[in-house]
């Protein structure tokens, strides 16, 4: 901030947003710092919720590793898209949910008991003092519908619910096993049109974002070479050159920016911010108050 300004200027702090995200994770250290010497039962909350935010720092990395920032502004310029997906996915869902209740409210349902060979419906089943019961995915509902296709969606479990909608037979009536084979169809076009269609597409939007991320900086890497060899070049054909902008800093203040430029002090946070967060790793429910309290903070 001493060396290239606070905001006024082309290479201000406050006009990257990587320092942005940098300045108030340690404002938000330092505000920690404060309230835990001012102490108080009032601030307590406040304390909690600062503590929180210290989990935060890891983030601090992100701006000083290039693939780190790659990957992080490949997520966001994926945002948009992936949300158009989403729509598109939920529009998917509902339509299958509000067929699946259509065609299997009522029908998941069977009978629990010692001997339910001759059971055939609902009656015979609370007759023989058995329990009539519904199976834990069903369609009895929009909502339950959304929740049975978010499991058929992961392909974990997704077997079992297409074989209890093979053996439906009707509404309170016992299952038969492959009673409605065709029913194959409502649970296979979904997977092949919302697990391996639509979902990869999520996929396919993130690598494209990433290739395009990738090429701008890489163009971004390519002219910054570019001007260090005109500079370098420059510097050779010419004794005289352009006064840089740190010419009028006073020796105090060239030295911060020199301090504040040099690589060596991004390596020396990088390594400070791992030790920082191997120290917060080490905390654990029932550790000594003492000693081991007092090292990590």
């Amino acid at each position: 901030v001493v060396s290239m300004g606070l905001y006024v200027g082309e290479k201000a702090y406050l006009r990257s947003s990587w320092n942005i995200l940098d300045g108030f994770l340690v404002f938000v250290s330092l505000i920690d710092i404060v309230v835990s010497m001012a102490g108080g039962a009032k601030i307590l909350g406040v304390l909690r919720v600062l503590r929180l935010l210290r989990t935060l720092r890891p983030l601090r990395v992100i701006s000083r590793a290039p693939g780190l920032k790659l990957v992080v502004e490949t997520l966001i310029t994926s945002l948009k898209p992936i949300g158009n997906i989403v729509l598109i996915c939920c529009a998917f869902f509902i339509i299958f949910g509000i067929l699946g209740v259509q065609l299997f409210k009522g029908k998941f349902y069977y009978c629990v008991g010692f001997d339910v060979k001759n059971i055939t419906n609902k009656s015979d089943c609370l007759a023989a003092n058995y329990r009539w019961v519904h199976h834990k995915y069903n369609f009895d509902n929009l909502g339950q519908a959304l929740m049975s296709l978010f499991v058929l969606a992961s392909k974990d479990g997704w077997v079992n619910i297409m074989y209890h909608g093979l053996d439906a037979v009707g509404i309170d009536q016992q299952p038969s096993t492959n009673n409605s084979p065709w029913m194959l169809l409502y649970f296979i076009s979904f997977l092949l049109i919302v697990s391996f269609f639509v979902l990869n597409m999520f996929v396919g939007v993130v690598v494209e974002n990433f290739h395009k991320c990738r090429q701008h900086q890489e163009v971004e890497e390519a002219k910054r070479r570019e001007e260090k060899r005109q500079r370098r070049m420059e510097k050779k054909r010419r004794k005289a050159q352009k006064v840089p902008y740190y010419a009028s800093y006073g020796q105090t203040r060239l030295a911060i920016h020199t301090l504040c430029t040099s690589h060596y002090l991004d390596l020396t946070i990088t390594f400070i911010i791992c030790i920082n967060v191997i120290t917060m790793s080490l905390e654990h429910f029932g550790q000594p108050k003492v000693g081991m309290v007092g090292v990590l903070e």
